[in-house]
């Protein structure tokens, strides 16, 4: 089972790495996690983008991955926004400046915890 978390704005990118970095730091979560990035193809100006996929397959994953993510975003505050799917393949878009803190962890373990 997987869970993708993708970042969409001006900073998605640098965004992304940091993601990626933090989560490769969470002990449960060390070793199941890396960004795929979309292979460009010729005379395409691309579109997709890139993606940090993380296994869960250890029971609970999904709710150290939805606890570790909305520290980081706490902690973090990044401008870009959120797209996370979960491994039924729920998904949630989360505009970052418009969820309270307070809500952002349940929000997250709805889907990841499936």
């Amino acid at each position: 089972m997987q869970a993708y978390i993708r970042l969409t704005g001006e900073t998605a990118r640098p965004e992304l790495t940091a993601l990626a970095d933090w989560l490769s730091r969470e002990d449960e979560l060390r070793g199941r996690s890396a960004i795929e990035r979309p292979e460009a193809h010729p005379g395409h100006m691309g579109g997709m983008s890139e993606v940090v996929i993380v296994a869960l397959g250890a029971q609970g994953a999904g709710t150290v991955l939805a606890a570790s993510l909305s520290v980081w975003i706490r902690h973090r505050r990044p401008s870009a926004d959120i797209e996370v799917t979960g491994p039924d393949g729920q998904n949630v878009k989360i505009s970052l400046r418009d969820v309270p803190e307070a809500h952002l962890e349940a929000v997250l373990r709805r889907v990841l915890e499936r």
